[in-house]
């Protein structure tokens, strides 16, 4: 149910055209943008909620019950807003949304909330973004507790691997850029692979601060999983912490020497072996 004054309720009512939806996220880096369809810009509550009028919002769609009530927004790129380097840098991921509707005209009516929750998909064009905006059911999708899987559940590092993978950092820089997502270091001396699924941290350059995921390694060469928001070039430096696919004797015995602390369940039978038909060990014979 949501509340509104009499006041903006008579407003609503009457078809006014003075109604104005604003928004206020609050970005991974804790950084707070607001922004308003407001041809002039608002004080709200204290905060200024810009005027952009290249933001378009989407219907909300909202149902009784569980489901979850998602929309979306359109916008321009540009410096005061999105950028395509803070969108691609993952600042904007799983940003927190606050939707609500003002009468600009006589602000002290105020409020009515239409939608709190994060954004989701995020998707960047050549001048223009678009961003889903999910609701707080969505938190009830999600899957709770410990699931049966071959791989381990742990994250590499946290309380529960307990792997030390601070000792295991290393420093390096680029030697030969070939793109955003590829290029030659100064680390060499490692087996293949060694830093495949870990992560890389920009400590100078134009990315200082960004992270990446590795997709591969082999001697001295890395290829991300995603190019970065901006280019590589030669002398950038780095720190990288070699990555764990979550496998029990490749990773888990064999790289770090952490089998106690192996999370997955890699003997559980499978499908086949669980539907099968006795003696068969799952084929039709």
């Amino acid at each position: 149910m949501k509340t509104r004054s009499i006041a903006l309720a008579a407003a609503q009512a009457a078809g006014s055209t003075t109604l104005a939806r604003c928004w206020r996220f609050t970005r991974t880096d804790g950084e707070i943008v607001t922004v308003t369809t407001c041809a002039k810009d608002l004080l709200v509550n204290g905060e200024l909620y810009v005027s952009r009028l290249g933001v378009t919002p989407t219907a909300l769609e909202q149902q009784v019950g569980a489901a979850v009530p998602n929309s979306e927004i359109d916008g321009t790129l540009n410096t005061d807003f999105a950028t395509e380097a803070d969108i691609l840098g993952g600042l904007w991921d799983g940003a927190q949304v606050f939707i609500f509707e003002v009468n600009y005209r006589d602000l002290s009516q105020g409020w009515m909330i239409l939608q709190t929750g994060t954004l989701g998909d995020v998707s960047v064009g050549r001048s223009s973004f678009k961003a889903e905006v999910r609701g707080l059911a969505q938190a009830l999708q999600q899957v709770v507790g410990e699931v049966y899987t071959q791989t381990c559940t742990a994250n590499l590092g946290d309380a529960r691997c307990k792997v030390n993978v601070e000792a295991m950092r290393v420093a390096g820089t680029v030697a030969v850029v070939t793109s955003r997502q590829a290029f030659t270091t100064t680390t060499t001396g490692y087996a293949a692979d060694y830093f495949g699924a870990g992560v890389i941290t920009w400590v100078t350059g134009a990315n200082a601060g960004f992270s990446m995921e590795v997709n591969s390694y082999t001697s001295p060469a890395f290829a991300l999983n995603l190019p970065m928001p901006f280019n590589v070039a030669a002398g950038d430096t780095y720190t990288v912490i070699p990555g764990c696919r979550k496998r029990v004797i490749e990773d888990c015995k064999t790289k770090f020497a952490n089998i106690l602390n192996f999370r997955g369940f890699p003997y559980v039978p499978g499908p086949d072996k669980v539907l099968g038909l006795g003696g068969t060990e799952g084929s039709n014979l």
